[in-house]
């Protein structure tokens, strides 16, 4: 059986709600097909962009934030490099450190300017529930926002439409580049999305896709996008 290994980049600064939870679940998913291999990494490591085959960055505070992008900046060509082929999985502002830039009270911090869009500050943060569409899958997206920021400039394409919630479009998707403000844990919420990746990563690592028994994944998806859509 081939080894994946998984970099839970930040794992101690960048999982302000839970966002290992998503780690857990890509684990879980992948331990059929593959023998799965999860390193957790921080700041005071060295981070080689060569040695793994999936990227996880969750969501911080904006100190946490700010800590992670003096960091991760060192290792801009490196991520160069691995965007582009390997799998990147961001979920709460961790979207904002792979732009050109971010804009807060009218101070331009530059980022790692690996991708085309940009990311701004907002006047109020965006809190709530949403329901998205994912053009790859019959069943929705479910997730919550509690965002102060907003992409802009963007010329990737958009990962989800919005069905109830706030705005018209949400996330990124670039190559193997998904990147989303959404928190839930996205990953543990929405099975059949956790589904699509990996059956995307096997393919990617000519590996066949073996089914694991997500039951109760399922069931607590279906009993929440039922109680918010008859709201």
């Amino acid at each position: 059986m081939k080894t994946i290994k998984i970099a839970h980049l930040y794992y101690d600064l960048m999982n302000l709600y839970g966002e290992n939870g998503n780690v857990r679940a890509l684990q879980k998913y992948l331990s059929k097909s593959f023998n799965v291999k999860v390193f957790n990494l921080t700041v005071d490591d060295e981070i080689d962009f060569d040695k793994y085959d999936i990227f996880y960055i969750g969501s911080g505070n904006n100190e946490s934030f700010n800590i992670v992008l003096e960091d991760i900046k060192k290792y801009k060509d490196k991520i160069k490099d691995a965007i582009n082929n390997k799998f990147f999985i961001t979920t709460g502002n961790s979207i904002n450190l792979f732009g050109k830039y971010y804009i807060n009270k009218r101070k331009k911090t530059e980022c790692l300017n690996l991708l085309k869009y940009s990311s701004k500050e907002k006047k109020k943060r965006i809190v709530g529930e949403q329901i998205l569409k994912f053009k790859h899958s019959k069943h929705e997206i479910i997730g919550f926002f509690n965002r102060g920021s907003k992409l802009i400039k963007i010329k990737e394409k958009m990962l989800f439409s919005v069905i109830e919630g706030y705005g018209t479009l949400e996330g990124i998707n670039y190559k193997h580049f998904y990147g989303t403000y959404l928190l839930g844990p996205l990953l543990i919420r929405n099975p059949y999305f956790t589904e699509y990746l990996v059956k995307q990563i096997c393919k990617k690592y000519d590996t066949e896709y073996i089914k694991v028994n997500n039951d109760m994944e399922v069931k607590a998806y279906e009993e929440y996008r039922y109680n918010f859509l008859k709201k």
